[in-house]
């Protein structure tokens, strides 16, 4: 896949995207007038996704990933920031472009066994999206987007029901749902996590031709790094709500720069039962988000915590389209621009 090389312009584009979660407070709270901070859930999170791009966003369980895809696709209301398509802000959409939106841009659930409804036969599920945006029904259409999946032959699945399905069949059939409507982007959730590791590798395989076959551009979220490295063209690592690292797969995952990337690739399993790779050196687990500190949010886990990380990191250029938040890489004195890094895809902590 091809990043565009013309600069035009993206087909999704976040900028310095917020998505605060507000607390109540307790009966003492409202009576002395004191509030509680908002979970920080996306702070301050840019991207720009060109066609026929498939970029990452990588991090553990907790740290924003679905928050981001429900705030890009409109299902929660961002508190800060804006979100492009197409160069134009979804903040001015009409009725009319939210229609076209969502038509445009599907989101894959992270649950097959949930994701479908278990009264709708696999034809009733493909005709549904084409109702909603009033695209001509045609048995051929249905049949071309089973065929798609390698859900073959479509009439053994026509009129099963999800109970029917297996998992993987399950997803298969979320995606062909997905792509019926003909999509510019597609949002994928996490969609093998709840699949066996066989059935993952042919589903990553289907993604990543169908993005080759239709032109798709894709976010694809997840935890494991292992299962983007031949789907992504660009990863994006998240903690916390931020992005700490962007960097082309391949360069991300061969030289790591943040500590974070570092303890990710260190915890990828290696098929090799006589391997002697030391364990990652990232202890304990993420703090609350309730009670995040000023500063660089990994430094309480990192083992290069200096003092100066009580301060938030900037995010700089350490190698070429590589962006990194954190002190090990510039001196404070140091003051390159940061333009390039807020388009390619984090924030600056």
């Amino acid at each position: 896949m091809e990043v565009n090389p013309m600069n035009e312009t993206p087909v999704l584009e976040i900028r310095n995207l917020e998505k605060y979660f507000t607390r109540k407070g307790g009966f003492l709270d409202s009576l002395f007038g004191s509030s509680k901070e908002p979970i920080r859930a996306v702070d301050d999170v840019s991207l720009a996704l060109d066609q026929n791009e498939v970029q990452g966003i990588i991090g553990e369980s907790g740290c924003g990933k679905s928050t981001l895809l429900k705030t890009v696709i409109g299902l929660t209301d961002p508190t800060g920031g804006d979100i492009f398509y197409k160069g134009k802000p979804l903040s001015e959409f009409s009725k009319r472009d939210w229609k076209e939106f969502r038509k445009n841009v599907q989101i894959i659930f992270q649950n097959p066994f949930e994701s479908l409804d278990p009264k709708f036969t696999v034809r009733e599920s493909l005709i549904e999206p084409l109702k909603i945006h009033d695209i001509e029904y045609s048995e051929e259409r249905i049949h071309d987007a089973l065929d798609r999946v390698q859900l073959n032959p479509p009439q053994k699945y026509l009129d099963r029901l999800p109970k029917q399905l297996s998992g993987g069949e399950k997803q298969r059939v979320s995606i062909a749902r997905a792509i019926i409507v003909e999509p510019d982007v597609i949002l994928a959730d996490e969609p093998v996590s709840m699949l066996d590791v066989s059935t993952q590798a042919a589903i990553l395989r289907l993604l990543s031709d169908l993005t080759e076959e239709l032109g798709l551009s894709m976010l694809y979220i997840s935890h494991d790094l292992s299962t983007v490295s031949d789907i992504c063209d660009l990863i994006h690592v998240m903690y916390l709500g931020r992005v700490v690292e962007t960097a082309p797969t391949n360069q991300i995952l061969g030289q790591p720069r943040h500590p974070y990337s570092q303890a990710l690739i260190d915890a990828i399993p290696i098929p090799d039962p006589f391997s002697d790779r030391p364990r990652t050196a990232l202890d304990g687990s993420p703090p609350s988000p309730e009670e995040l500190e000023a500063g660089c949010r990994f430094k309480d886990r990192c083992p290069e915590r200096m003092p100066r990380c009580d301060t938030a990191p900037k995010k700089v250029e350490t190698d070429p389209d590589q962006f990194t938040a954190c002190h090990l890489h510039y001196e404070e004195s140091d003051s390159r621009p940061n333009t390039e890094a807020a388009l390619q895809g984090g924030n600056t902590q």
